[in-house]
């Protein structure tokens, strides 16, 4: 994998012409087995972005529960509040699992074997592409 990495790593001089085509990039039939169980996770990637983008959090009803320990109506808010982000944190933790679980795979593909880097980045661009969109979901977070 460190011979990737400095493959992609900036250079004045670079060693390497690699054109990734992030467009039309589909996958080899050798590829195409990691390409779907990716493209599986990849494919609620923007829907958990947005939620995570517009999360609030419940602060303010748990707040009054708690200045209220006795007060059945604040109790009652916090636990309405609280319950439904529950579900969405679950849903954040269990998507960052499938992350996870993909990463290495797509890294394994990439990286072993007998072909050197560049080569990989060149015949396998469809993998390449899902890798950078992973980064681009993890670096907007």
């Amino acid at each position: 994998m460190g011979n990737l990495l400095r493959l992609l790593s900036r250079d004045d001089n670079p060693k390497y012409d690699v054109f990734v085509d992030f467009e039309n990039a589909q996958p080899t039939d050798m590829e195409r087995e990691s390409y779907e169980i990716v493209d599986e996770v990849l494919q609620y990637s923007k829907d958990i972005l947005q939620e995570l983008q517009t999360y609030k959090g419940a602060v303010n009803e748990i707040r009054e529960a708690i200045t209220n320990p006795r007060n059945d109506l604040y109790q009652t808010r916090a636990w309405e509040a609280v319950l439904p982000l529950v579900s969405k944190l679950k849903r954040f933790y269990e998507f960052s699992q499938q992350i996870d679980e993909v990463v290495p795979r797509i890294l394994w593909e990439l990286c072993s074997g007998p072909l050197p880097p560049a080569q990989h980045l060149h015949t396998q661009q469809a993998l390449v592409k899902q890798f950078a969109e992973i980064l681009d979901f993890v670096l907007k977070i």
